[in-house]
């Protein structure tokens, strides 16, 4: 989806997420907008779980949007 197309939270939000530290340095993580809903997965590495609760905690921080 292109920037300008993207509704301002979701992008705030995704933003966020691509500053926010990780447990180990690497952004092994995706964001999408589906119907709406942000939908935030995590690759299979190790630290994955913990990566993934660092990337929602400062997308729904930034965006006030929960994720899924």
């Amino acid at each position: 989806m292109p920037v300008d197309k993207m509704p301002d939270w979701f992008r705030e939000g995704v933003e966020a997420a691509m500053l926010a530290p990780t447990a180990i340095n690497q952004q092994k993580f995706k964001i999408s907008l589906v119907n709406d809903e942000a939908v935030i997965e995590a690759k299979r590495v190790p630290m994955a779980k913990i990566d993934l609760g660092i990337v929602r905690y400062n997308f729904e921080v930034y965006s006030s949007h929960k994720t899924r």
